[in-house]
């Protein structure tokens, strides 16, 4: 039986990720976000000129009840640790945001407010 990945992360509510998107890679300490259902946000200062058009575009709805229109791209994210898997990546304000759509796929464990630990 094959042996499940583990990460623990110390800083909690963040983990460290990698994003591929369109030849670019970057690291990042991404604030989980239990609220937000879509995958991965990042800052749109994060992306430079080469990577092109978005490959759609979405309405966020935002806590205060707003609505945004915001560029979305396909890539992938590596919670560092775990193999990664394809997600769709929106560009929008000035945090990393890994939503639902990530942390739903592995068993996490919000341990007392000091460390978070995901297993895929």
């Amino acid at each position: 039986m094959a042996r499940r990945q583990r990460v623990t992360s110390s800083a909690y509510p963040f983990l460290t990720i990698q994003i591929a998107l369109r030849g670019q890679n970057s690291g990042a300490s991404a604030l989980i976000d239990t609220g937000f259902t879509g995958d991965l946000v990042i800052p749109t200062r994060a992306l430079n000129d080469t990577v092109g058009l978005p490959d759609a575009r979405i309405d966020w709805q935002l806590a205060d009840g707003s609505v945004v229109d915001a560029p979305v791209y396909l890539g992938t994210i590596e919670v560092v640790g775990i193999p990664p898997i394809a997600v769709a990546i929106t560009t929008l304000g000035n945090e990393y945001i890994l939503g639902r759509g990530v942390i739903d796929r592995y068993r996490v464990t919000f341990d007392r407010g000091q460390r978070i630990i995901v297993e895929e």
